[in-house]
């Protein structure tokens, strides 16, 4: 593979971790898949030597600065959406006499569930 074309899928690969990005940002799951899969199948074409990334450096770094921001961006929606499935997840019961007098918390339903969102 020639210089050239090296570059050329470097750069494609930069404008798919950008527009994989974009993607995200817009919650467009299709289109985030279908870039995800264009993006998997470049960089399995694409197998550098360490002599063939000489003089490339600044595309390389790039390309390492959009993939961290991507990952970054999904594993804080993630850890977001983690979180607010905790939060309607718990229980907010109130409290209730039991049949022997004590006072008790119903332990069944959750936010979701008892209507409490």
């Amino acid at each position: 593979m020639s210089r050239a074309e090296i570059k050329a899928q470097l750069e494609q690969l930069l404008e798919l971790l950008q527009e994989e990005r974009e993607r995200a940002k817009a919650l467009d799951m299709v289109g985030l898949q279908q870039v995800v899969e264009a993006k998997g199948a470049l960089v399995e074409s694409l197998k550098l030597q360490p002599e063939e990334a000489a003089g490339l450096e600044d595309l390389l770094r790039k390309i390492d600065e959009e993939n961290r921001r991507n990952a970054f961006l999904l594993w804080t929606g993630l850890n977001w959406v983690r979180d607010l499935m905790g939060f309607f997840g718990k229980a907010e019961m109130p409290q209730i006499y039991g049949d022997t007098g004590q006072s008790r918390t119903l332990t069944q339903g959750g936010r979701l569930l008892s209507g409490k969102v």
